[in-house]
């Protein structure tokens, strides 16, 4: 059955490491309904033409190879600031408050490399009543399960509503979606939950109608849960599984060790900001053991 889709109704950005990983932590997903337009643009590339002609002038070798298809550059448009929405698509450092409990502004600085981030994009949209099935409510629902390369584009400021665009995000090859983690269709007994199929490693866009309807503009939310012991490793880990350590050596504190004697040389594990920390016997410590 085709189907039609209108109206944008809301869309979820997921952190991943540089390959295509989602990254665990406190704010490494927001959903949000503060755009105006997502814009898919495909990219191509064009085989060489063979072209030979005969002693005679005329063609006697032809083939012009089809085009291969490389991936998406996808332009978002927002009419709603969101510094930790910002700082999924970009990169780029989210500017705290005063005192550090929330994010109001965004930093754009030419030092921040985007090869180790990038970001998966769900978008849902509307569909006309005719295609709701068996008189559920459906929608369209859209999945580019790897991007990198999100840049802050040009604005302006004047007397009107001013939009900010990140632009220039491109697909790439190498996802480790599968399934992914979040219920967006039914399963065989209609029950809400993750994708049927997983997708291979080269999927670029999944697209399907869906009665699983898209999740609250809630804002910044949490991927995974607050560790609550630290496991010695090189690198070591956190436990329970799907949890994600603490942002920094100052918040390690209280945060149970294992083993809770010293750690031997060379373990640690690797804190919210990026640095490293171990475990003395008495007390948390930067870097590794």
């Amino acid at each position: 059955m085709g189907f039609s889709l209108i109206r944008g109704k809301a869309l979820r950005v997921t952190k991943l490491d540089g390959c295509g990983n989602r990254v665990l932590g406190p704010q490494s997903v927001v959903v949000t309904d503060g755009f105006t337009t997502v814009a898919y643009t495909a990219n191509t590339t064009q085989g060489d033409a063979i072209s030979v002609t005969n002693a005679a002038g005329k063609e006697c070798v032809s083939d012009t190879p089809p085009p291969e298809f490389t991936g998406y550059t996808v332009n978002l448009t927002f009419c709603q600031v969101e510094p930790y929405l910002f700082t999924l698509l970009t990169g780029q450092e989210v500017v705290l408050s005063a005192d550090g409990t929330s994010a109001v502004g965004i930093d754009i600085d030419t030092e921040v490399s985007l090869d180790g981030t990038g970001f998966a994009l769900e978008t849902w949209s509307s569909v006309p009543t005719g295609a709701c099935a068996g008189g559920a409510q459906s929608y369209g629902y859209l999945l580019l399960p790897f991007l990198q390369g999100g840049i802050l584009g040009d604005f302006t400021v004047e007397n009107a509503a001013i939009t900010f665009t990140v632009q220039g995000a491109i697909t790439k090859d190498g996802n480790a979606w599968g399934v992914g983690t979040y219920d967006v269709v039914l399963d065989d007994t209609d029950t809400p939950g993750p994708l049927n199929t997983a997708l291979s490693t080269t999927n670029h866009l999944h697209l399907e109608l869906t009665q699983v309807a898209p999740p609250a503009p809630d804002g910044v939310e949490p991927l995974g849960v607050p560790a609550t012991s630290a496991v010695a490793g090189t690198p070591g880990s956190y436990l329970p599984t799907n949890s994600y350590g603490r942002a920094n050596l100052t918040a390690m504190t209280g945060l149970t060790a294992s083993p809770t004697t010293a750690w031997t040389t060379g373990q640690y594990v690797t804190m919210l900001d990026g640095n490293k920390a171990h475990w003395t016997s008495s007390a948390w410590a930067a870097g590794a053991a």
